[in-house]
């Protein structure tokens, strides 16, 4: 059996990773399944569909946003990278 990373990764982290809009990538990740990679946890008691949902994704699952993302851009359905003005500053 080979290696496998059970890391998680939030949307936050991974849109800093690549650079990208976190409303962009959570409209990217719509369509992923946690199949692709792309999970959902809850961080509030008691769970409902009212409740916010954190979106996560596994390494793979990143791989497979940044296909998502890529085929979105190519097809022009994509909105630029944001500029170095439109970034906050990472403490």
């Amino acid at each position: 059996m080979g290696y496998r990373n059970s890391a998680l990764y939030t949307l936050k982290y991974v849109a800093s990773m690549l650079d990208e809009d976190e409303e962009f990538l959570r409209d990217c990740s719509i369509g992923m399944f946690s199949e692709d990679g792309c999970l959902s946890a809850y961080d509030d008691y008691p769970g409902s569909e009212l409740s916010e949902a954190i979106v996560v994704f596994t390494e793979d699952g990143i791989e497979n946003l940044r296909y998502v993302i890529e085929e979105r851009r190519a097809s022009g359905n994509a909105p630029p990278k944001p500029t170095a003005e439109g970034r906050r500053p990472k403490s």
